[in-house]
Order: C-alpha cells, then structure tokens, then sequence
C-alpha cells in the first residue's frame, strides 16, 4: 500500500463513508425479506381498478366507473383484478429487464405524454377578453374571407376538333338572340346548345370551382356580369370562351368577397383564438424545458 492509499484511508470523511455503506448493506441484508416483499407487492383498491377498466374501455368517466366497480360480483371482481395483475406484473418484469430502452414506439408514446402535459398550463391563463378577440381578428381578417359566388345556368356552344372558334362564336351570338327573344328561362336552358362536360346549373358555386370547370379568365368575366332575375326582363349574356367552347350565360344572383364582420364570427374567432393561445403556451413551455439543456454537436466541424 502506498503513502497515497494509506492517506486516504486516515480521512475522517472516507471512513465515515465506509462506515455508512457497512450499515446500508446490513440493513438491506437483514431486511431483505422485507425489501422483496415490497417489490413483488401489487396493491388494488376501487380506485386503481376504475382506473384499470376506463383505460381498457377507453372511456374517461370516473363516477360511472367506481359505481360499476362496487355492484360488480365477487367472479366478476376476480376476473377484473386478474387482468390488471397480468398487465402490471409484465409492465414490471419489462422494466426489471430495462426493455423500455432504445424502443422507439415507447420514446414516441413519452414524447405525446410530455407535448401533452405542455399544454396543462392553458388552465392558469385567465379567459380571453373581448379586446382580445377583436385583436385577434384584426391581426387574421383574411382567414375570415368569405369567397366570392354565383347563381347561373349556361348553354353550351362547342369548338375545337369539328368546328373552328371563330364558326362557334358566331352560332353562340346567333343563339344569344333567340335566347333573350324568347326570354327562356332559367330552368329551360337543358334544351338549347350541347352537353357540357360538367354541370348545367351552378348554384351557389364559388369562384374556385367555376374556374376549375371553365377556366380562371371565364372566371374574371362571369363576375363583371350583373345578375338579372324577375320581375325585370331576363338578360342572357355572353358569349364567354372557356377550354371547351363558347357560354351564354343567364346569372341571377352573384355575391363577391368579402370579410365579414367580427360580431358574425365571434363564436369561431373564440375557437381560433383559443387554439392559437394553446400553441403559443406550450410552445413556451416546451422552450423553457429546452433551455435547461446543452446541446452539443459533436460532429460540427471546428
């Protein structure tokens, strides 16, 4: 033994140490029985059975489930306490053989758990207030938009492989005439001009649709249209080129974007505001776990 060890061995604060790991060993000897007893202990009372069955049934009611658990039968009790015992005692042995290690199904459910507890700290924030709201909304009016929509029916007039652009305009022009002649009416226009590959009506469409069916510069020029509907006389109007062909159009009603106001969409700027408060403060929260940690990038070059 060298003049190093045996100074160490005289160091009131080592043996003191020695002498306490002494008496922790022979007290875990002597009571080891007791130890081990404690360790292949399960303990079931009504609460942690109710607990056990609302996880199984994936119903969250604790009342209902303690009052099912005290009418339940003694068979009935057994077979119930049996399956939580099964369940906890591999839950144990799993951890005993640390198997919770580098699984990434676990990693993945303890994140969820821990994201989820971030958002615990919504409760202590007092409600949002009226001026709150209205901010909210000012700051996200475009969210709010309302598009842009029409009521109409079209007759059809086609061009392409059989018949030039040019030569279909014209019978649509020609068309147009007899249309507004004979004041044919929104519910006739199935028995002028051809099929069309979508619909014949639109009502209520809005302006993302109309384009995906006849084009976004059929789109602008329908809604320069001015709507026309009884008791005036009916106006088709046209014709308007779309990628088929050429459209006489009857439109009666027409409504453009517009952002409505705060009053009619308080109820869902509540819902909006409250679902951005509840990102912001777990975003916070989970900032303020990161803080407590340094990253260290061992493959960052120097």
């Amino acid at each position: 033994m060298n003049f190093f060890s045996r100074q160490i061995f005289k160091e009131p604060l080592f043996q003191f140490l020695i002498i306490g790991l002494v008496l922790l060993g022979g007290e875990r000897l002597i009571n080891s029985e007791d130890y081990g007893e404690e360790q292949y202990s399960i303990f079931i009372d009504n609460q942690i059975l109710a607990q056990f069955m609302q996880r199984q049934a994936k119903s969250f009611k604790p009342e209902d489930a303690l009052k099912t658990i005290q009418g339940l039968t003694y068979s009935e009790r057994q077979r119930l306490i049996e399956s939580y015992v099964q369940g906890e005692v591999l839950y144990r042995e799993a951890l005993a053989l640390n198997l919770e290690r580098d699984d990434q199904i676990i990693r993945r459910r303890l994140i969820q758990k821990m994201d989820y507890l971030a958002q615990g700290f919504y409760d202590e924030k007092p409600p949002l207030t009226e001026a709150d709201l209205l901010a909210y909304y000012d700051s996200s009016r475009e969210d709010y938009k309302r598009v842009a929509t029409a009521t109409f029916t079209h007759v059809f007039v086609g061009s392409g492989k059989d018949i030039s652009w040019e030569q279909g305009k014209i019978r649509a022009l020609k068309l147009l005439k007899d249309l507004n002649v004979d004041q044919v009416p929104f519910e006739n226009s199935g028995l002028y001009g051809e099929r069309f590959l979508y619909n014949r009506n639109y009502v209520n469409r809005d302006d993302d649709e109309i384009a995906s069916h006849f084009g976004p510069d059929f789109r602008q020029e329908i809604f320069a249209f001015s709507p026309s509907s009884p008791p005036g006389p009916l106006r088709w109007q046209g014709p308007l080129r779309s990628n088929y062909g050429w459209h006489l159009v009857l439109m009666t009603k027409k409504t453009p974007m517009y952002v409505p106001e705060f009053q009619d969409v308080s109820s869902v700027v509540l819902a909006d505001a409250q679902r951005q408060q509840q990102r912001e403060i777990k975003r916070l929260a989970i900032d303020n776990l990161i803080s407590k940690y340094k990253i260290i990038d061992k493959a960052e070059p120097k």
